[in-house]
């Protein structure tokens, strides 16, 4: 186990953004989010039942199955039922087929992330033939994986601690909301305003 926790630290600390180490103010807080890490957030390398390895490599070739697979209508019904109601953290948990519909610029990055999860979604169903259930659940992986920040924000938040003395994004810091119907997600909080800058 203390392995793991070591392993789940070294990844942390690239999965959200350089962080030095996985700590928080509070030794208690820093021993509970180490935990929820090897609970949550596959680590990189982790096998799955399509057969690529989770990697921040994989950013690119999914996001260009995102790009050049179209998919038939049936297969259309089939992605739309997979991820209808599957919600992305960082859009305000509005559904990832409403996530990133814009075209704002300081997006991209989150934007990125998220056609990867889609492209992902379509190669499965497009090629492997998996079903809605499948789907959801690798997509869900790999959203974990992606955006291991924001789902440890919320396990601390949940349990009471302030994400952000764990140098987390604070929760319900999002990218704009949902493009098909007008309506949720939250604003833009920069970087500067997360640090305390304005």
């Amino acid at each position: 186990m203390k392995n793991a926790i070591l392993v789940g630290t070294l990844v942390l600390s690239f999965a959200i953004g350089g962080a030095a180490e996985l700590s928080c103010k509070d030794p208690a807080a820093t021993e509970l989010l180490r935990e929820l890490y090897v609970q949550l957030i596959p680590f990189p390398g982790t096998q799955t039942p399509y057969g690529i390895p989770i990697s921040l490599w994989n950013v690119k070739r999914f996001t260009s199955w995102y790009n050049s697979i179209t998919l038939a209508p049936q297969e259309a019904a089939i992605f739309k039922q997979a991820l209808a109601e599957l919600p992305v953290p960082p859009c305000g948990h509005v559904s990832i087929l409403s996530c990133c519909r814009g075209g704002e610029r300081e997006l991209e990055k989150v934007c990125e992330l998220v056609r990867s999860a889609l492209g992902l979604a379509k190669w499965l169903i497009h090629v492997k033939h998996f079903s809605p259930a499948e789907v959801r659940s690798a997509v869900d992986q790999w959203l974990h994986f992606v955006f291991s920040s924001y789902y440890l924000s919320e396990a601390l938040a949940a349990r009471g601690i302030d994400p952000s003395s764990c140098g987390l994004p604070v929760v319900g810091v999002c990218v704009r909301g949902n493009y098909a119907t007008g309506q949720g997600g939250c604003e833009v909080v920069s970087e500067s305003r997360k640090k305390g800058g304005g």
